[in-house]
């Protein structure tokens, strides 16, 4: 039996939301990280770059653990996530 997709929304590092079913709870924190980056390199919204992936509750955003899953993560249906960027940013 396949994993439940659930919706999310991801948003880039300028607030652009990326509203998506893509995932499943059983993914690693990493693996959805850099999916929504290179999503928004695609769009050119974002530089590749070194960024973490955030669960945002109410006004704080806490940077989740690249080898969790997004449910040992707390991700459930709905929740938003955010990328923040972790090191610094070369301009290419």
């Amino acid at each position: 039996m396949p994993d439940k997709k659930i919706d999310l929304t991801i948003r880039s590092t300028n607030g652009t939301p990326w509203e998506t079913s893509d995932f499943s709870t059983t993914q690693r924190v990493d693996h959805v990280r850099e999916k929504a980056i290179q999503h928004f390199v695609d769009l050119q919204i974002m530089t590749a770059g070194d960024y973490a992936l955030a669960l945002v509750h109410g006004s704080n955003a806490d940077p989740l653990v690249d080898s969790n899953t997004l449910e040992e993560s707390g991700v459930s249906e709905g929740a938003v996530l955010v990328l923040l960027v972790r090191g610094p940013q070369v301009d290419g």
